[in-house]
């Protein structure tokens, strides 16, 4: 198993597995044993996964499976996909130029207009306790572009680097930014969130609508960065969640 080392967190407990199904199935499962706040990381996983259901590629020892939990209250809870992805940019942004990198809306991180992280936020409740799990998947090396389905290509931290990066280094990185952007306030969050995904205005979208898909271009974000607002060439303007997005078109 790998080593980490990253000194005190604002989360009490650090679990690291050689192998998991998924850590947010595991701090959901500890969550559940009365356990509060912590950090649950593996080497692998057998069952990892993104929104939707989507699968996520987990190969033994190549990348970082890591998940937060802790309680959070509503506010918070709200935030949560926003501050990860704040966090995921600023971790990638400490080994790749910022001018490569792109949060992409609602929280993956792109470098080079290739996917390097993608990130599942889950909410649960414990009696009258509110809980946010925040899990992250960051490319360290980049997966076989043949070994799962993608929209968008895979890339790494080691690619777009050019040179290997340590494992406790990132975690380290990821930590810090999480913890900062966790203290940060609403307005902070949502000024610095617009910066970041307002390259997304004007892109081609295409979402599903009562039972059909439509294709136009994003318009702006709805309130709180939480949906998206899409115009049609002939003006109907339709609002999407992001479960909503089938597919999203970079402009050139």
């Amino acid at each position: 198993m790998r080593t980490y080392n990253i000194g005190p967190t604002p989360w009490r407990n650090f679990y690291h597995f050689g192998v998991l199904d998924s850590t947010n199935a595991e701090a959901i499962r500890l969550i559940g044993k009365g356990i509060s706040s912590g950090i649950v990381i593996a080497d692998r996983q057998t069952a990892g996964r993104g929104r939707d259901g989507k699968s996520w590629h987990s190969p033994a020892g190549k990348n970082l499976y890591v998940s937060f939990f802790a309680k959070a209250d509503r506010e918070q809870a709200m935030n949560a996909a926003k501050i990860a992805g704040l966090a995921a940019y600023d971790a990638v942004t400490a080994f790749v130029p910022a001018k490569r990198t792109l949060l992409k809306w609602p929280n993956d991180i792109l470098v080079d207009k290739k996917k390097l992280c993608g990130i599942l936020i889950q909410h649960l409740t414990r009696g009258r306790d509110l809980f946010t799990v925040t899990g992250i998947g960051l490319n360290l090396t980049t997966p076989g572009k043949k070994a799962f389905d993608w929209v968008w290509e895979p890339t790494s931290l080691e690619e777009a680097s050019g040179g290997a990066v340590e494992p406790n280094a990132a975690l380290k990185e990821l930590v810090a930014a999480l913890a900062r952007w966790t203290q940060a306030t609403a307005e902070e969050i949502d000024a610095r969130y617009g910066e970041l995904v307002d390259w997304m205005v004007g892109a081609e979208v295409r979402g599903h609508v009562g039972g059909a898909d439509v294709t136009g271009r994003i318009a702006r974000f709805g309130e709180g960065y939480r949906t998206i607002l899409m115009m049609q060439n002939d003006g109907v303007e339709h609002e999407f969640s992001a479960g909503d997005i089938l597919r999203l078109f970079p402009k050139q």
